[in-house]
């Protein structure tokens, strides 16, 4: 490719004394807060590590790596020429911080110094399993790899719901639905046989009700970002500025449903990834981990995990097992 493609990461350790104090000092003040913003959403599995050792092992291709923290490095971490910490207040606006809400940050990534056009979004828990190469994020033309369909939006009190719905209020202000089902690439054969039944049961409703989401990495192009800013410079700035997550934050999904609407992407290997969770950790999930079935792997927080210690001392064995190597990332 004739593109550079860098990866961003964010992470947050929940356990960190003064972090933790920072934080519930300000819940005090956003009530509402404790709807949103479980502890989960916060909680270190001790294997951050393994993330790097993947890319390292996975992906040495990738350009450059941004971890986004607050004022948290973790202690096995070295910088080098391909990997830099960037704090919180390098990129959001001064009054917005401290900020506990990732709708907020992932807003305001793209102001990122120094980032590429052409970059991946991580969440800590999405981890490389197999190989990777640049065209399973973007095409040679440079529009990034997504698979979707025309999908309802689940409600749930603790879930994206509401997210999504913001999202897709912008989406369909701008894009028609004739637009959005010629564009969106949606009965592409690529697109896999469940995600086809998908669209095939919505896609004749009145309206575009919601898109199927993977839950994987995000690759995104930092134009579409700057584009839907300015257009919805409010909205947007409303999500950068809500300290923790509130039923009116957008989140990154609408950049990506953005490129879907007006279909600049390409639809990518519905075999490429799965989200998995630690509801459902058992030898079944470790022994998916080491076969390296997918290339990618969302293995989620959960809300009814029976005994922590076991579940986190299995997770860390396994991916000991699957990671055994440091990689140039750790002391």
């Amino acid at each position: 490719m004739n593109f550079k493609i860098d990866f961003v990461v964010t992470w947050v350790d929940g356990n960190d004394p003064i972090w933790r104090k920072k934080k519930n000092q300000y819940a005090k003040i956003y009530e509402n807060s404790k709807e949103m913003s479980s502890e989960n959403a916060y909680r270190d599995w001790g294997t951050f590590r393994y993330w790097f050792r993947a890319v390292s092992k996975y992906a040495p291709w990738v350009n450059h790596i941004f971890l986004i923290t607050d004022h948290q490095v973790p202690n096995w971490l070295v910088e080098n020429e391909k990997l830099t910490v960037v704090d919180h207040s390098e990129f959001m606006d001064q009054d917005s911080l401290p900020v506990f809400n990732s709708n907020a940050i992932e807003a305001c990534i793209y102001r990122i110094k120094d980032l590429a056009e052409h970059f991946v979004y991580f969440n800590d828990d999405m981890y490389l399993t197999a190989p990777v190469k640049p065209t399973d994020f973007f095409s040679f033309k440079g529009f990034p790899v997504y698979n979707t369909a025309i999908s309802p939006i689940v409600p749930h009190r603790f879930g994206t719901g509401n997210f999504q719905v913001n999202d897709m209020e912008i989406i369909t202000s701008y894009f028609s639905r004739n637009e959005i089902l010629k564009n969106g690439h949606f009965l592409d054969p690529k697109q896999g046989f469940k995600l086809i039944l998908k669209t095939l049961l919505y896609r004749n409703s009145k309206y575009i009700c919601g898109f199927y989401e993977t839950h994987l990495p995000y690759p995104f192009r930092k134009s579409t970002i700057q584009e839907v800013w300015e257009k919805e410079p409010n909205v947007l700035k409303t999500t950068a500025q809500s300290r923790f997550r509130a039923k009116t934050d957008t989140n990154l999904w609408l950049f990506k449903y953005w490129e879907i609407a007006r279909g600049t992407y390409k639809v990518g290997n519905c075999k490429f990834g799965k989200l998995f969770s630690l509801d459902d950790a058992g030898p079944s999930l470790w022994n998916i981990i080491k076969s390296h079935k997918y290339q990618v792997m969302c293995i989620n927080d959960g809300f009814n995990i029976t005994n922590k210690s076991k579940v986190r001392s299995s997770f860390q064995a396994t991916m000991e097992v699957v990671y055994p190597k440091k990689c140039e990332y750790e002391k």
